[in-house]
């Protein structure tokens, strides 16, 4: 094999067997370093692993002095999956999550190998979803096309392109069984994303994840990005006004979004929206309400402001990226302003300020804003 066509082996592996889902460092601050990958040791087999990594005292010449080096965590996945590619087959994985502690001693890369008993997912049971209409299908009749973004891929299930999103962490069971029966009864609405069906467990008993309709127009965010401002105005307005569909009848089902942004708008086949991702437990860092502002401060949950008022702010500040076409709103200077130079009709002016107004009890109800267009 010549070195063109390793690195072009190692590319694809990347791309289908060795998956980068998360990273962390620890709250304690000091160097160190977790990593969340998803490992797929057969088609059908998807191994969950953790990466460990110490940073506060390593050799020279050692793969965590690589590491330490390294600005991309596209990168550092493939440093370490080249590292340990070869120790892979030797590796007893657990069922529940295998975590690879990776340590230089002795000019020599030793691999730890222990049940991750921290990230174990108690995956809710089947019975929980028998009164939702919707497709129960088995992890292996899900084919991997390619990685999206976190624990969400673009898999094939019998010919079909759909998404798939797995629970990410231990701790958001209870949010990603609430996230299934929303888009179960959300499921009506046009510019909802819709619920395709539960991903089952090997043992066809609990559920790991959900399907739901591959967006093959592509996020929101990228779709600004790739355009470098030259979206025509009648398309951007027509987004805009199926966001505020979208959204309003996600309010007028009782439910909040909780974070709206430009990653979790997409479009479809037909180049209309479709809002993923309700049910949000947190907020994207620069999306947070100005009401959010001091419990960020004092390091607290922003989740208590999480509601209406926070999801029509977060509505504003979409608007305002369509407006603007720029794809980082929240790295951009607040409060945001619709300038004479975006060439947006006054009206959109007004319904971008209303969502933006800093006092929550300002910002207009979904309802009205259609009045308005």
């Amino acid at each position: 094999m010549t070195t063109e066509q390793y690195h072009k082996l190692i590319e694809e592996e990347l791309e289908h067997t060795w998956i980068l889902n998360l990273s962390m460092h620890f709250r304690d601050k000091s160097k160190r370093e977790k990593l969340y990958f998803t490992y797929l040791q057969t088609p059908s087999q998807w191994r969950r692993v953790t990466i460990s990594l110490d940073y506060r005292k390593y050799p020279a010449n050692s793969l965590e002095a690589d590491l330490s080096h390294l600005r991309f965590q596209r990168d550092k996945s493939a440093t370490i999956y080249e590292a340990i590619r070869e120790s892979l087959q030797d590796i007893q994985f657990y069922d529940t999550v295998t975590n690879l502690r990776l340590q230089t001693e002795d000019g020599r890369l030793h691999v730890h190998v222990v049940e991750d008993i921290n990230e174990i997912i108690n995956y809710p049971s089947l019975d929980l979803f028998q009164s939702i209409p919707c497709r129960h299908i088995a992890a292996d009749a899900i084919k991997l096309d390619s990685h999206i973004s976190g624990f969400v891929y673009k898999v094939n299930v019998n010919g079909q392109v759909l998404a798939r999103k797995d629970i990410a962490k231990p701790e958001g069971v209870v949010n990603f069984v609430d996230q299934i029966r929303t888009l179960a009864q959300l499921h009506i609405f046009r510019f909802v994303i819709d619920l395709y069906g539960v991903v089952l467990s090997q043992d066809k008993k609990r559920v790991t994840g959900y399907l739901m309709p591959y967006c093959e127009g592509g996020a929101l965010v990228d779709v600004i990005y790739d355009n470098d401002g030259k979206l025509p105005w009648p398309r951007r307005a027509k987004w805009a006004r199926q966001i505020v569909i979208g959204l309003s009848q996600i309010h007028e089902s009782g439910t909040i979004h909780g974070n709206l942004t430009l990653s979790k708008i997409a479009l479809d086949d037909d180049d209309d929206i479709s809002i993923l991702g309700l049910g949000a437990q947190g907020m994207s860092v620069g999306w947070a309400p100005p009401e959010a502002e001091l419990l960020i401060q004092s390091n607290q949950s922003v989740t208590l402001v999480q509601s209406m008022k926070s999801d029509i702010y977060q509505l504003g500040m979409v608007l305002w990226a369509l407006a603007s076409q720029t794809d980082e709103p929240e790295s951009c200077v607040k409060p945001l302003q619709v300038t004479k130079e975006m060439g947006v009709p006054a009206w959109y002016k007004h319904i971008v300020e209303a969502c933006l107004s800093l006092d929550p009890q300002q910002r207009p109800h979904t309802t009205s804003l259609l009045d308005m267009w």
